[in-house]
């Protein structure tokens, strides 16, 4: 009798998501960014337990673990990087009203849901482009493409008027 990945999955998710959840969430401090890593800790279980691998509470903490670890670790570049643009370290020679255009566009970055504003420094002030922008994102070249076109539009939702097309806005003013 062939194994039904679904249900085992969701077996294991009633059983232990309480607990992941709360091991995550002790770590992060954060609900949201809690229920984002304990649904990837049972998708990547679900995708182990295809390959015909066991799964129990101690591999769950592991793997949540290791996905807390890349939070922490990408935290830390956000931070740094939100740090270098503040302190004015965006290279190139701004445009006059630079530094009134740079303020505004971080303030709307902060009111963004994290992943689009990552998406959007990712692109703009690091310079990645389709395959690498893909890679790093952890996702296909269509994927990523489709995640920066949503962001572009969420910047675009939340930003005044006069800031949308502003050329200095988007690429950090290395124009």
């Amino acid at each position: 009798m062939p194994i039904d990945h679904d249900t085992a999955v969701e077996a294991l998710y009633v059983r232990h998501a309480g607990t992941v959840h709360r091991y995550v969430y002790r770590r992060v401090l954060d609900r949201a960014t809690a229920d984002e890593l304990t649904n990837d800790v049972f998708r990547i279980a679900w995708q182990r337990l295809r390959k015909a691998r066991s799964v129990d509470l101690p591999w769950l903490i592991g793997t949540a673990k290791n996905l807390v670890l890349n939070e922490v670790r990408a935290r830390g570049r956000r931070e740094r990087l939100t740090a270098r643009l503040r302190d004015g370290a965006v290279a190139g020679s701004p445009a006059p009203g630079y530094d009134l255009v740079r303020d505004s566009v971080l303030e709307v970055l902060a009111t963004m849901r994290e992943q689009d504003r990552d998406v959007l420094m990712l692109a703009y002030w690091d310079g990645f482009r389709g395959a690498d922008l893909a890679a790093v994102l952890g996702c296909g070249e269509a994927a990523a493409a489709s995640r920066l076109f949503r962001a572009r539009k969420a910047f675009a939702r939340l930003a005044p008027p006069e800031l949308v097309g502003h050329d200095i806005v988007m690429d950090g003013g290395q124009r």
